[in-house]
């Protein structure tokens, strides 16, 4: 009995030692399958560290294209206000562009009128006294550098004009001019030049034309002249409308050389001129190189 007992603990103990080994290796498992929540805890707080990071990026991010995105509105709206700005500065130089346009040319206008005034009788329509003048002077000169190519003048004076102004009027006198101009135009070629010296006195440039061309054309202004009649109605007295006569007197001057100057030349033009006067008016007088001598002047 008692050995048997002796065994009992002995086979106990080997049996416990059998059953030592299971339970151990169970506890084994257990433990590595904790370890291994453990390590899927630690990858899933690995895991949620990385998506807060994700989120945190995220949300930089976001804020980031949130401050891009006020600040292209911003500058949207400043490249719009500065285009606005830009515009309504390009529509005030285009309103000055215009304006200053227009202002030029008026400029130009009025610098063509006075020039025109400079250069033109404005009641007649004929060159103005300077006009002629110079006109006469450049032909003399291109007279000198081409040889000698005839050069002729005519003095013009309308005969009695003062008697015309006082009987009927300036503007009776005014109408008188304006017709005798338009003999002159329809007579003289467009190479001639014709000016209004002042009052009725005309000269005429005629290039290219010797002396007995200059007392050809003088006579037949002088002839279309005296057959003009114009009608005038006269103011105020009463007796209606009378017919205006017109005589002229002429000097004919062709110059002599290329030396002579145009002031002498329009001097001999002048004194023939008053020849004609002298002679009764209504004449062509060609110049003589003769001076006038002291005789008195005739009533133009």
């Amino acid at each position: 009995m008692n050995s048997s007992r002796e065994k009992l603990p002995g086979n106990w103990s080997s049996a416990s030692n059998n059953e030592k080994g299971p339970r151990f290796s169970l506890f084994d498992q257990e433990e590595a399958l904790l370890q291994h929540a453990d390590q899927m805890v630690d990858k899933l707080d690995q895991v949620a560290d990385g998506v807060r990071e994700l989120a945190n990026a995220y949300r930089q991010s976001y804020r980031s294209q949130t401050r891009l995105l006020r600040m292209s509105d911003r500058m949207q709206l400043d490249l719009q206000q500065a285009n606005q700005k830009l515009e309504a500065q390009a529509e005030s130089l285009r309103t000055l562009n215009e304006a200053l346009e227009q202002e030029v040319q008026a400029r130009e206008q009025l610098a063509d009128e006075l020039h025109r005034l400079a250069m033109m009788d404005d009641l007649t329509g004929v060159y103005s006294r300077r006009q002629v003048l110079e006109v006469g002077e450049r032909e003399l000169a291109r007279r000198r550098r081409q040889g000698l190519t005839p050069l002729t003048l005519l003095m013009m004076d309308l005969d009695h004009f003062k008697r015309i102004n006082d009987r009927f009027g300036h503007a009776a006198g005014d109408t008188v001019l304006v017709a005798f101009a338009e003999v002159l135009h329809r007579n003289l070629r467009e190479s001639d030049a014709v000016g209004r010296l002042g009052g009725e006195e005309f000269l005429a440039v005629l290039p290219e034309v010797d002396l007995r061309g200059g007392m050809t054309l003088a006579e037949r202004i002088r002839e279309e002249v005296a057959a003009l009649r114009i009608p005038w109605e006269q103011q105020g007295d009463g007796s209606g409308s009378v017919d205006l006569d017109l005589t002229v007197s002429i000097g004919v001057a062709a110059l002599r050389s290329t030396h002579e100057s145009l002031d002498t030349a329009i001097m001999r033009a002048d004194d023939a001129l008053y020849q004609a006067k002298l002679s009764g008016r209504n004449r062509v007088m060609l110049a003589k190189a003769e001076e006038r001598g002291n005789q008195s002047d005739p009533e133009v």
